[in-house]
């Protein structure tokens, strides 16, 4: 049987959401369930719900990003998601929320629409609503760090750009700033964004939070 190719916006709408091969899907719902020590990784049923939550979860992220990052405009947004309803209609409730203030940094719309989802799915996220936050919002590491080398600049360089760029130590600890420094920089060809995005998210959500004065370090 043959299948019709995807429309240029459905292809658009998938890189958004962050669309995974398998074996990147597999090691990222490993994560996932080491963090709610719960829901199998090989279940399929736990896979193809995470994938789900997953996917929403970092297209909310990238909405949010890519709108409070250019100033508001919503042509870095709605563009790339014409033709898919249902990512548009979340697009349109993310610039809502931000433009009514609701909104200090995108992790926090991520992890709402990831609560959302497993609420949905009955599954379990393994962390808090706020340390969820945090974690996506720690993705903006891996996001900087990739721009950097994709632009040819040198690791030492890419980091201390990036760690003044993050100032916060408690948001963003330099060791976790080398930590992925090392897996942008240590493969011979550049990563997949999106699954070392994931990975930093899923590792941190699995991770038990410690005092801000040993995290800052």
């Amino acid at each position: 049987m043959s299948r019709t190719a995807p429309s240029p916006a459905a292809t658009a709408a998938a890189r958004w959401r962050g669309n995974l091969p398998h074996a990147a899907l597999v090691l990222l719902c490993g994560l996932a369930a080491q963090a709610a020590q719960a829901q199998p990784a090989g279940d399929a049923a736990a896979r193809e719900s995470f994938q789900v939550c997953d996917g929403r979860a970092f297209l909310a992220l990238n909405i949010a990003r890519n709108y409070m990052s250019t100033g508001r405009n919503r042509d870095t947004v709605i563009p790339h998601l014409q033709g898919d309803a249902a990512a548009e209609a979340m697009a349109e409730d993310v610039l809502r929320r931000i433009d009514a203030g609701d909104v200090r940094h995108p992790g926090e719309v991520a992890a709402d629409v990831l609560f959302q989802c497993a609420s949905d799915y009955r599954i379990t996220v393994g962390a808090s609503r706020q340390r969820a936050a945090l974690c996506f919002t720690r993705t903006d590491v891996a996001f900087f760090l990739h721009v950097e080398r994709s632009q040819k600049v040198v690791r030492q360089q890419a980091v201390s750009k990036v760690s003044k760029r993050l100032a916060s130590r408690e948001l963003y600890p330099m060791a976790l700033i080398n930590t992925v420094a090392d897996a942008v920089y240590s493969p011979p060809q550049l990563p997949d964004l999106r699954l070392l995005m994931g990975q930093v998210a899923w590792t941190c959500i699995g991770q038990q939070p410690v005092a801000a004065s040993a995290a800052a370090r």
